[in-house]
């Protein structure tokens, strides 16, 4: 498993392990990690990236500084899930 992978898994564990965070906040993180887990996928070719109005590691890191104050460890799992995204290219 890469770096990548375990930053991912890791940040899928603090957001199940915060039970008092909110429905539109959880499903704003939900989809950006399926967006996230979808291009890392094994098949997903780089040729076939759709268009988005918003790059998942933009929608991630715009729900980190909405999460600061009230969940500051999520948010900081965010950052790093998005720097190893930076780092890989993503």
């Amino acid at each position: 498993m890469n770096d990548l992978q375990q930053t991912l898994r890791d940040l899928h564990r603090e957001l199940a392990d915060l039970p008092q965070l909110g429905p539109p906040q959880r499903a704003l993180l939900e989809a950006a990690l399926a967006d996230i887990q979808r291009a890392l996928a094994p098949q997903h070719q780089a040729g076939s990236v759709q268009v988005q109005d918003v790059a998942p590691a933009d929608a991630l890191e715009n729900a980190a500084v909405r999460l600061e104050t009230g969940h500051p460890g999520l948010a900081g799992a965010i950052r790093a899930f998005v720097d190893a995204l930076t780092k890989a290219g993503i």
